[in-house]
């Protein structure tokens, strides 16, 4: 995350389907840097270790300040739900908002060629669509995964298999293998 980076405001989720990667994982990037960029200072209450340290990174120092004082100032939850993170909170809200919208779209010539041509999920949303698609669409997923994993493999023994010395070189192959373990860094804990 970068202070003030100029982010792409998706609409929907149809809009990242033909961007690399899991369309899920990037329509909530976007949302999640938006959120820190430019959420009320008076709505946070909580922040988890990942946000606070994105909120810091993105925000304007005197307004990080702000923000910090008065997570300082507040008192510790004495409860479980209040000790929920904000900015989490609303990225699992439009988690789910956006499941539920792809799984509405299904039917949609562009949704379904994607699904059989390019589609790229990582597990944790692939594991949360799988729960909310019809059943014929199941198989589907469980294809897209194999096939991704498959890909990821060929191009992880790839890397294995360099010099010590290009160490940088195939980075992007083990940035692609961790979004397809664990999902983009900050959307699931």
């Amino acid at each position: 995350m970068r202070t003030h980076k100029q982010l792409v405001i998706y609409q929907s989720i149809l809009q990242v389907l033909s961007e690399p990667g899991c369309p899920f994982c990037r329509f909530l990037k976007e949302y999640q840097a938006e959120r820190l960029q430019n959420h009320s200072k008076d709505d946070i209450h909580r922040l988890c270790n990942f946000h606070a340290w994105g909120l810091a990174a993105v925000q304007k120092a005197p307004t990080a300040a702000q923000v910090f004082i008065k997570l300082v100032d507040e008192p510790a939850p004495t409860s479980i739900g209040d000790a929920v993170c904000d900015i989490c909170k609303e990225v699992l809200a439009e988690e789910d908002l956006r499941t539920r919208e792809f799984v509405s779209c299904l039917a949609r010539p562009g949704v379904s060629h994607w699904l059989r041509t390019s589609a790229v999920l990582c597990i944790p949303h692939a594991t949360k669509l799988r729960r909310q698609v019809p059943i014929v669409f199941t198989a589907r997923i469980d294809g897209i995964i194999e096939h991704y994993r498959e890909q990821l493999t060929q191009e992880l023994e790839q890397l294995r298999n360099e010099p010590e010395e290009s160490d940088r070189v195939g980075w992007g192959a083990l940035g692609r293998a961790a979004e397809f373990l664990v999902s983009q860094r900050g959307l699931h804990s």
